[in-house]
């Protein structure tokens, strides 16, 4: 008898690995493979392009690019996530519940000059006249050659709660987990190349809403501000939605 556990053990072992265990939590990827239309909810390229492309390292990744005109700010996103050919959100029946991202990125964006670029944001949509239409997180640089974290609440208010120098042209692993919440039971938490991040009040996870309107998109690439001038690239590989950071974390 003690054989024959010992056996059915194994077997069970053997057809539930880790990687299978991992990928049944998955909720969404973006896989390359199936090209942005298909995986984003919406593609913003005022003006831009956001194709598959063939990484040296990583291999089959998504690519944003940006260029200058004259029609002020230039974004180049995607907006969203798709899946099984319908929008896939996270919005007032999630209240309460635990999600996390997980991505690679590389930027090439010249991060200097003193002009805002922002390369992801979890994003408010569906906000009344009075509340902010950006949130309720973003990483972006100022210009100033570092990246920040930062964090808007719903009466408008924005503080810069991580900051560290901008790491252009190279890799780094991100996952960002948080509460969805209208209050201030929500949360978020900030991971980098497999580190989870110390924020500016000393704490590993800071208090804070993370909803108002209807709902949030997540979005990556490249938005910035019009005085930036040249061609700006954003890649992205790996991107996942989870409810833990061993779900998602590249």
């Amino acid at each position: 008898m003690r054989a024959h556990w010992a056996l059915t053990a194994t077997i069970i072992a053997v057809l539930f690995t880790p990687a299978q265990a991992q990928a049944a939590n998955v909720l969404w990827e973006a896989d390359p493979a199936k090209g942005p239309a298909a995986v984003f909810d919406g593609l913003e390229q005022d003006p831009g392009s956001i194709t598959t492309a063939n990484d040296p390292k990583y291999g089959a990744s998504i690519k944003y690019e940006t260029w200058d005109w004259n029609n002020g700010k230039e974004r180049c996103e995607s907006r969203g996530m798709r899946k099984n050919s319908s929008p896939y959100r996270i919005g007032s029946a999630d209240v309460g519940k635990v999600f996390y991202f997980g991505w690679r990125a590389k930027w090439d964006v010249n991060p200097n000059g003193g002009h805002w670029i922002s390369v992801y944001q979890l994003h408010i949509s569906g906000a009344s006249g009075s509340q902010p239409k950006s949130g309720p997180f973003v990483l972006r640089t100022l210009g100033d050659g570092k990246l920040h974290f930062q964090l808007t609440a719903p009466s408008g208010g924005t503080k810069h709660i991580w900051t560290v120098p901008f790491p252009t042209g190279q890799w780094n692993d991100w996952v960002i987990g948080f509460k969805l919440s209208r209050g201030n039971d929500g949360w978020v938490e900030l991971y980098r190349n497999g580190v989870q991040q110390t924020f500016d009040n000393g704490q590993k996870r800071y208090a804070g809403a993370t909803l108002w309107g209807t709902h949030v998109n997540t979005k990556w690439g490249v938005y910035r501000s019009g005085p930036n001038s040249g061609r700006a690239t954003a890649w992205l590989n790996s991107a996942k939605l989870g409810t833990s950071y061993a779900d998602v974390a590249p």
